[in-house]
């Protein structure tokens, strides 16, 4: 379900990205309406900022790169303590011996 999820939030947010920068295009082709630079500006704007939501969402959505964003930036984090990911062999005791040399 997960993952259904990441998908509808990326095909979403494409849409957002790219829907202005569709419509101020056919708007000038098809002539209905005067555009202003500005107005092709801001269709741009949107379509480009895509290649910044793509790292966000994948950011929130996969857990290994949300526990090395923790370890790096703490403040930064999607969560509240690192995932403990079942590889880690640290003991939590260690034990001395007497040797004698």
């Amino acid at each position: 379900m997960k993952l259904a999820k990441v998908a509808l939030v990326t095909i979403s947010l494409w849409f957002m990205a790219w829907t202005p920068y569709l419509v101020i295009n056919f708007t000038g082709i098809f002539k209905a309406a005067p555009i202003s630079p500005l107005a092709t500006i801001w269709g741009s704007l949107f379509a480009k900022a895509n290649a910044v939501y793509n790292p966000i969402v994948y950011g929130i959505s996969h857990p290994k790169y949300r526990a090395a964003l923790y370890q790096k930036f703490p403040s930064l984090s999607c969560q509240d303590a690192p995932v403990d990911d079942g590889q880690s062999v640290a003991s939590g005791a260690t034990q001395a011996s007497d040797e004698k040399a």
